[in-house]
C-alpha cells in the first residue's frame, strides 16, 4: 500500500516537497509490525464452531472495525511522516520502534475496550438489562471500569507524544533537509495536532481518575470540536502569513 500510494500524490500537501519517495527498510519493518496488529485483533476471536457461534462473532465486527481504522489513522500519519522527511538514522529508528511497542501493547486493550463500549451501547439501546449486568459484574467489574480508562488513555496519549516528538525531530532538522518556511508551518502544525490528540485521552485519564467511567468515555467527542477549529484557526494563520507570497 505504501509503494502504490508514493508517487502519486493522494492526499499529499502541494506545499510540501516529499524527501522520502524511496522505500526504506525502517518503513518496510513498520509495515510489517502494522500488519502483525492487525493479525492480533483477527487472532483475537476464536473461530465459530456453531452457527449460533458464528451470528454472535458479527457482533465483534463494529468494535474490530474502529480497532482497524484507528489503527489505519496512525499509519497514515508514519506513513505522510517518512514520506514528507525520509529520515533513514538511528535516531528515527529508535523513536520509531517506541511507536511501534505501543502499539503492539496496546491492541488488546484497545480490541478489549472497544468490545466493551459497543456492548454497553446495545445493553443502553435494547434496555437489556442481563447484558449490562454481565458487562459489570463479569466482563469487567464496574470499580475497576474507570481503570481501564486510564490505561486506554495513556496508550492513546503515549502513541500521539511519539508521532509529536518525530516532528519535532523534523523541525530541530529543518536547517539539514532545507525545509522552507512553508514547510516549517506545516511541521509546527503537525506537532500541535498530536500534542492536542494526546491532550484529550489525558483529560480523559483525569477524569476516569475520580471515577467517572462515563465522562471519561464522552471526553474523547472533545476531538470532534477541538480538531476542526484548531485546523481552521491554522488554516487563518497561514493565508495571513504567506499570501502576499
Amino acid at each position: 500500500m505504501r509503494q502504490n500510494l508514493k508517487g502519486r500524490n493522494y492526499g499529499m500537501n502541494p506545499d510540501f516537497r516529499n524527501r522520502g519517495e524511496e522505500q526504506t527498510r525502517i518503513e518496510t519493518f513498520s509495515d510489517a509490525v502494522f500488519a502483525l496488529a492487525v493479525t492480533l485483533l483477527v487472532l483475537s476471536n476464536t473461530v465459530p464452531e456453531t452457527f449460533a457461534q458464528l451470528i454472535d462473532s458479527f457482533a465483534n465486527i463494529i468494535p474490530f472495525g474502529i480497532c482497524i481504522t484507528l489503527l489505519m489513522i496512525i499509519w497514515y500519519q508514519h506513513y505522510i511522516f517518512f514520506i514528507r522527511y525520509g529520515f533513514k538514522d538511528i535516531y528515527i529508528v529508535a523513536i520509531n520502534a517506541v511507536l511501534l511497542f505501543l502499539l503492539l501493547i496496546y491492541v488488546y486493550p484497545l480490541k478489549f475496550l472497544f468490545t466493551i463500549l459497543y456492548n454497553l451501547n446495545v445493553a443502553w439501546i435494547t434496555q437489556d438489562r442481563e447484558l449490562f449486568d454481565n458487562l459489570f459484574q463479569v466482563v469487567i467489574p464496574a470499580e475497576q471500569a474507570p481503570t481501564l480508562m486510564i490505561i486506554y488513555g495513556l496508550g492513546a496519549a503515549a502513541v500521539f507524544l511519539v508521532i509529536s516528538w518525530m516532528y519535532l525531530l523534523a523541525y530541530r532538522r529543518r536547517k539539514e533537509i532545507e525545509l522552507d518556511e512553508v514547510e516549517i508551518f506545516h511541521t509546527k502544525t503537525s506537532i500541535y495536532d498530536n500534542l492536542i490528540s494526546a491532550g484529550i485521552p489525558l483529560i480523559s485519564v483525569v477524569i476516569a481518575a475520580f471515577g467517572g467511567f462515563f465522562w471519561a468515555g464522552m471526553a474523547y467527542w472533545l476531538f470532534g470540536v477541538a480538531m476542526p477549529l484548531f485546523h481552521t484557526l491554522r488554516e487563518r494563520r497561514k493565508k495571513k502569513l504567506f499570501s502576499k507570497a
